[in-house]
């Protein structure tokens, strides 16, 4: 059987394919795209959905299982003990149990849960709660890729599939009775740090089996951006020379200026991870009665030169780089990928973890997101009715309503004829004053429509009451227009529609013409005067004008 993992990052979409031969599961193919960091998430999309519509188009697939994760960020991972180990029994109390650790409605949510070990009778899971919201967005990518998904599990669980154990039944462990909490002694933590391009997944095992995830909002982009600052260099530039030259000087002695200059750039860049971690390790350390010795580090920053040494430096506990994927070592080589080997190992793995669900036994079954409304149906019948049976009844009480409306609507229809009948003859003698004939709904509507012409010529009066005449005007004109000792005009036509003023004459000169504009300014509404082209016969010594503007003839509007 084929098992595909996908995770779709940030910084990349990686693929990668298991066969499972008899009982050994081997990489069949590796594939990545590196995505346009430069582009919108939307573009982002567009461009992955393109390259996995190419890959699903380059082979048959038909007989292969498709596993997508939803990203730590998006999940509420809880450890929890419950007091049996029944697994459905775990899954019916998961809702009441995380109610208060989830800051949305527990009816939005799909809840799963990992089975760490057994104690008796009890139970340690790592209670797991997702938005419908999600879940719904990876389907619909998937749809998009052409795929149909067999499971959608969570990064952190995926991941973890690399540390434990993952085709054996949980262990279940000795209650060893403690009288007083002070006695027990502290647990020895193992904890892995895979550094993403934006964010870190921060994993913690016990007797490798996961007993604690988290997302950190911190990865390899935050020294990318501040290289683009520092440097003023394109995004694209500040990723090679993060890949390239980057790397933490343990000592500054012979390292050249530019060097020094990056190494303490990335060193600043790195304080928030140190300072989430540091939180997160406290936490732990509460939490747990735990004391944690050494932290293992992976994902595509694990390569950056001396980050280990840095990291142990600053959190005063013992940081390395690990390598997850040596037992498929020889798969890798037998691809011709020996060379990209570490790369590989560091950046692959929780597409590789997502792929191994697919193998899981119902002894440590895989986390799958698919159930409730998500999960698949075989049963047609089902099908069809989860998409229409909410249809379907409302269909059916409709059609009950229906009857009954129709057994009362002609009793209901008169009378509510009689009693709309008896308030209109009321408003028609009252209001109306209507006389006995005429009292019905055509001497009504009569009325109406003589009262709205009555009113319609009541506002036209309105309007023009206060309008000033054509020789008040013709004054305001007249008083406005400079004197004759500054212009001699003779005034050939005078006309005025409505607020359009018209004034055709000769003058001596077109500074006269002009100086009459400008006074007139001040009886206009808009300050504007056009003055146009006047059809006048030539006057020797005469200048021939046309001046048009509006005046404010006092309209009430």
């Amino acid at each position: 059987m084929r098992s595909i993992g996908i995770d779709i990052g940030e910084y990349s979409v990686k693929i990668v394919e298991l066969i499972q031969n008899k009982k050994a599961v081997a990489i069949n193919q590796i594939q990545e795209k590196v995505l346009n960091t430069n582009g919108s998430p939307q573009d982002r999309e567009l461009e992955t959905i393109e390259f996995m519509r190419e890959f699903m188009a380059s082979q048959d697939f038909s007989n292969s299982k498709f596993v997508m994760a939803v990203r730590q960020d998006k999940v509420t991972s809880r450890f929890k003990t419950f007091p049996f180990s029944d697994k459905n029994k775990i899954q019916k109390s998961l809702s009441f149990e995380m109610e208060e650790d989830i800051p949305f409605d527990t009816d939005a949510c799909v809840f799963e849960s990992k089975l760490i070990r057994t104690q008796g009778q009890s139970a340690d899971v790592i209670a797991n709660a997702v938005p419908k919201q999600h879940v719904e967005k990876i389907i619909s990518l998937a749809a998009d890729f052409g795929i149909e998904l067999n499971i959608i599990t969570i990064e952190g669980l995926a991941f973890a599939n690399l540390v434990e154990p993952w085709d054996q039944t949980p262990p279940d462990i000795k209650n060893d009775f403690v009288i007083d909490d002070i006695e027990k002694p502290k647990k020895n933590l193992q904890v892995i740090l895979n550094i993403g391009h934006r964010k870190t997944l921060f994993t913690v095992f016990e007797d490798n089996r996961l007993i604690f995830t988290r997302s950190l909002f911190w990865g390899a982009d935050q020294m990318i951006q501040d290289i683009v600052k520092r440097f003023q260099v394109p995004v694209l530039d500040a990723s090679k020379t993060l890949q390239t030259q980057g790397q933490l000087l343990l000592s500054k002695q012979g390292a050249s200026f530019e060097q020094t200059q990056l190494s303490d750039l990335l060193s600043k860049s790195l304080r928030e991870l140190v300072r989430d971690v540091q939180m997160t390790v406290l936490e732990l350390q509460s939490e747990f009665n735990a004391e944690i010795s050494e932290i293992h580090l992976t994902g595509g920053l694990s390569l950056l030169h001396n980050l280990g040494a840095f990291l142990t430096q600053h959190l005063e506990i013992k940081c390395n780089p690990v390598s997850l994927l040596q037992a498929y070592a020889p798969s890798i080589a037998a691809l011709g990928l020996s060379d990209k080997s570490e790369s590989i190992e560091a950046r692959f793995t929780v597409a590789l973890g997502s792929a191994l669900e697919s193998y899981k036994k119902p002894r440590n079954p895989a986390t799958n997101l698919l159930k409730g409304e998500f999960a698949k149906q075989n049963n047609r019948l089902k099908v069809l009715w989860q998409q229409w049976g909410t249809v379907a009844q409302i269909a059916a009480a409709s059609l009950v309503i229906l009857f009954i409306w129709s057994s009362f609507r002609e009793s209901f229809t008169a009378s509510l004829a009689e009693r709309g009948d008896e308030a209109l003859i009321s408003q028609a003698k009252t209001v109306a004053r209507l006389p006995k004939k005429q009292a019905n709904e055509s001497g009504v509507k009569k009325y109406i429509r003589d009262n709205k012409k009555k009113a319609n010529a009541l506002k036209l009066v309105a309007q023009v009451a206060q309008m000033n005449s054509a020789l008040e005007v013709l004054k305001k004109v007249s008083e406005a227009a400079p004197g004759k000792e500054q212009i001699k005009v003779d005034i050939m036509t005078f006309q005025i529609k409505d607020d359009l003023v018209q004034m055709i004459g000769y003058a001596n000169t077109p500074r006269e013409v002009n100086l009459l504009a400008q006074n007139l300014k001040s009886l206009t509404s808009s300050g504007d005067v056009t003055q146009g082209q006047a059809n006048l016969a030539s006057i020797p010594n005469r200048v021939a004008f046309n001046i048009t503007f509006k005046a404010d003839r006092g309209l009430v509007k």
